[in-house]
């Protein structure tokens, strides 16, 4: 019955439709707005927009009559009689450049960062399933990428109740390319910055390097289209990342001044948010579950394509899991928003779990068939699921209880593990850094787990790397 029901959303028609046009340079848009239904008196837009909506109109079955407006709200009584239509101006190249908020609206020289949820007014009380449909027009010179899964017409459309966070979207001068791997597509828009960006396909390249490690540790891609955003900023070759779903899946990167091929070589950022893309949305006190397996499986991914060493792949879980170690003042990792523990402490978790699934089930089963039969079920970036949901998934493909029985010991509790646990277990899995040199030993008694998780012939380094 949930299938069906499902299947007959979808075909419906869309219960709020938008219509986008950019004008010059995208520094501002003009939009109207269609509500299928009485939605209530008050629209909303994100923290901080509201000073930057004008000219708002409403019309119910009348003429088009002045809309109010109070903060980031939009006073329409007409739509709390019935369908009606909106129709107002966003000055988003204000906006962009007032809040600088990378998740409402941000300015990268010409580009202007800004999701849906900035320029699309939304109901506060419409409760009722349904689906927002948007399209935009752009002027010569100025283009569109959104994460926002696309329509057949050229259309983008989502659940309603994903428009409060809604992917990354970009408005400006980008370059579009699209970049094939198996099991999906990656959509690359490249923007234009302060300094000129590094050759089109020494940045494609790193896109196709990444996609392949992600898509090698999931059996497929994780999503079937992922829209990447690449900006220029940040002092590092490759800087900061972050991944939005919600509806879609999106991702934006930024590149330093002077980034070089080899800089993407090296890189782990990117591989690092595409591995977010294959794992649901679960609350925010276990954000450490998203970002521990991001970091655990990041590493493991690239020693697996050949991209990077094995003995680099453990040194930096060596070397990174003390900092997540729960500490003997702190609750579980649910109420703790230290850094160590929302990266390391969760990549720890997972882990442990990838140990213990595969001693139980002796090899047969591992942390990579929870995590595919979790996206399997449509666990992915797009949606949103609770956290037991998510755990007994993962379990019923392994045929164990590793994760529901982790997380109620480091979730829910103050777990009594500490460096002492670590250290013996990665003596055990013969693994030893001795002034950032790594060395392995293949006769110690976990050493064939080692193996089996980077899945690579690493008896011959056991010189050390460094």
């Amino acid at each position: 019955m949930a299938l069906l029901a499902a299947l007959a959303l979808a075909a419906g028609p869309a219960a709020w439709t938008y219509e986008v046009t950019a004008g010059p340079g995208a520094r501002e848009l003009r939009v109207e707005a269609r509500f299928a239904r009485a939605v209530g008196d008050a629209l909303t837009f994100d923290d901080g927009l509201g000073p930057f909506v004008d000219e708002v109109e409403m019309r119910g079955r009348g003429a088009w009559s002045k809309a109010g407006t109070r903060g980031d709200l939009v006073l329409a009584s007409e739509c709390a009689r019935g369908p009606c239509r909106l129709r107002y101006r966003v000055q988003l190249d204000r906006a962009a450049r007032a809040l600088n908020a990378r998740g409402i609206a941000a300015a990268y020289g010409d580009v202007l960062l800004a999701p849906p949820s900035s320029w699309l007014a939304r109901p506060l009380r419409d409760s009722a399933p349904g689906r927002y449909r948007f399209t935009v027009k752009t002027p010569a010179g100025v283009s569109f990428a959104t994460g926002v899964t696309p329509s057949a017409d050229g259309a983008y459309e989502a659940g309603t109740d994903d428009l409060w966070q809604a992917p990354y979207s970009a408005f400006g001068p980008l370059e579009h390319e699209r970049v094939p791997v198996a099991g999906g597509v990656v959509d690359v828009a490249i923007g234009a910055g302060d300094w000129p960006l590094p050759p089109r396909e020494d940045v494609l390249e790193w896109v196709r390097r990444s996609a392949g490690a992600v898509a090698g540790y999931y059996g497929t891609f994780p999503v079937p289209r992922v829209q990447v955003i690449v900006l220029p900023g940040g002092r590092r070759p490759v800087g900061f990342g972050t991944t939005l779903g919600n509806g879609g899946a999106s991702i934006v990167v930024w590149v330093g001044r002077g980034a070089a091929r080899e800089a993407f070589e090296r890189d782990w950022v990117l591989t690092h948010e595409m591995t977010h893309l294959g794992f649901p949305n679960v609350p925010r006190a276990q954000h450490w579950m998203e970002e521990g397996l991001a970091t655990y499986v990041e590493p493991i991914a690239r020693a697996r394509a050949g991209i990077l060493p094995a003995a680099e792949a453990w040194k930096g879980l060596a070397e990174g899991l003390p900092k997540g170690l729960p500490r003997p003042d702190e609750d579980g990792f649910d109420r703790n928003r230290r850094w160590g523990t929302l990266y390391w402490g969760g990549a720890l978790f997972w882990f442990l779990a990838d140990l213990e699934i595969r001693e139980r089930t002796g090899g047969r089963r591992s942390v990579e068939d929870a995590i595919r039969a979790i996206r399997a079920e449509g666990g992915t970036i797009a949606v949103r699921w609770p956290v037991e949901k998510m755990l007994a998934t993962g379990d019923r493909a392994t045929g164990t209880d590793v994760l529901s029985s982790l997380y109620a010991r480091f979730g829910r509790a103050a777990a009594a593990y500490g460096q002492a646990d670590l250290d013996a277990l990665f003596q055990a899995l013969g693994v030893a850094v001795e002034a950032g040199v790594v060395r392995f030993d293949d006769a110690a008694p976990r050493a064939a787990l080692r193996r089996a998780i980077t899945r690579t012939a690493d008896a011959d380094v056991s010189r050390g790397t460094r």
